[in-house]
């Protein structure tokens, strides 16, 4: 094999692995903390102020995994939060499903407005539900 060819699958090699890097990092939104090691890294070949200054560089790389880390845990309660009103609905819609039965509405072709009523398909009208119905299970 001749020089040229080691070089180009050295080369190669590295870019694939370089790339894997950022697509991970890109999932785990970890991409510009890894811009900032990388920079922190080559600019360490090229300058003495990275070396003398490495404390100074180190707080940068933490301060920005840090905001990660906050960035995290934001998603993570929104999430917490998307899920419960996800639930709140199922359930609102189910109890006004069951009430609607027990109101004798016809469910062939319910239809829910804008605020998450059950309309009568009759009608139109929103079901009002202490109609003609008691509230002793709530």
């Amino acid at each position: 094999m001749s020089i040229a060819a080691i070089i180009s699958l050295c080369l190669t090699a590295g870019l694939f692995i370089i790339s894997s890097l950022f697509k991970i990092a890109g999932k785990l939104r970890l991409g510009i903390p890894l811009i900032y090691l990388l920079i922190a890294v080559v600019s360490t070949f090229f300058t003495r102020w990275t070396m003398e200054h490495e404390q100074l560089v180190l707080m940068g790389l933490y301060i920005v995994i840090g905001l990660t880390a906050l960035s995290w845990i934001i998603s993570l309660i929104k999430t917490i939060r998307r899920r419960r009103d996800e639930k709140y609905l199922e359930d609102d819609v189910a109890w006004q499903i069951q009430r609607a039965r027990e109101m004798g509405v016809p469910l062939d072709k319910i239809q829910f407005n804008g605020q998450g009523d059950l309309l009568d398909p009759r009608t139109g009208e929103p079901v009002i539900y202490g109609q003609a119905t008691s509230f002793n299970d709530i």
